[in-house]
């Protein structure tokens, strides 16, 4: 009896495909075909929607496809309405609003920014959510609070990984202060994916964070981002979401995937 090909024909051209691009991305220098900043964003999203990918044929090779179903989608959007607006927040508004920033390249390169921020969203919500949140979760399942040491193990080594920006030129404390922010959020994203079961909407949550927080800085210029008034309302937003996050866990159930839907208590 032969044995059977854990991907189908299709399934193999595509992992073939992906492994090239991270592979050729990873290695090969094309700064020199065009502006930096450019190449570096192709560049990433290409690498990262293919690693993404290859993660996801993983999820459908061990039958867990239903991690990836798109569901639940009004309940989603509703529990998201808090994430999206502390999202919102991770943009300057203060400074936007006072003329202490100022956008210095054209339209085209926002929009290929965001595409970056998708696929950021897209590679690290299936690797620390989709599988590594789940395996964690599952292993667990049997351990008392088993569901938050999984909440919390996953968001801490998905906020550690942020540490690789110091090899980028980050200074100690800047690397830090994203390993905390980043913790934070994992918890957030984490919740609410084990909440509504979609993680298409938290990928979506992930790049419009990474968008706000970040488009003014790497294609323009920001002038005192935190000034009082954005310091209070970050620390009003901080507390907020650590009552929603304790809501969500204390007074519902999280719906875990295995074929068809379950509900375990929390």
């Amino acid at each position: 009896m032969k044995n059977e090909s854990p991907f189908s024909n299709v399934q193999k051209m595509i992992v073939i495909t992906c492994m090239i691009l991270v592979i050729f991305f990873q290695f090969v220098d094309l700064t020199h075909l065009g502006y930096i900043k450019d190449v570096n964003m192709i560049t990433n999203t290409i690498t990262r929607f293919s690693a993404g990918t290859l993660l996801v044929l993983v999820l459908i090779r061990f039958g867990r496809r239903d991690l990836l179903s798109f569901s639940n989608v009004k309940k989603s959007l509703v529990l998201m309405i808090p994430a999206l607006l502390i999202a919102m927040n991770n943009f300057p508004i203060s400074a936007y609003f006072n003329g202490r920033t100022n956008l210095t390249e054209p339209i085209y390169r926002v929009i290929l920014f965001f595409i970056e921020c998708l696929s950021v969203g897209f590679f690290e919500e299936v690797l620390f959510r989709g599988i590594l949140l789940i395996v964690l979760v599952e292993k667990l399942e049997h351990v008392k609070g088993g569901t938050l040491i999984s909440i919390l193990i996953s968001s801490l080594i998905f906020g550690l990984l942020h540490l690789v920006n110091l090899f980028d030129g980050a200074t100690l404390g800047s690397a830090l202060l994203q390993v905390g922010y980043s913790f934070l959020m994992g918890i957030l994203w984490a919740t609410l994916y084990l909440k509504t079961g979609n993680l298409w909407l938290v990928m979506i949550l992930h790049a419009v964070y990474n968008f706000f927080g970040q488009v003014m800085f790497y294609l323009g210029t920001v002038e005192n981002r935190y000034d009082n008034l954005t310091l209070f309302i970050t620390w009003i937003f901080a507390v907020l979401s650590g009552i929603y996050v304790t809501i969500l866990l204390r007074n519902d159930r999280i719906i875990l995937h295995r074929g068809v839907s379950e509900e375990r208590e929390v």
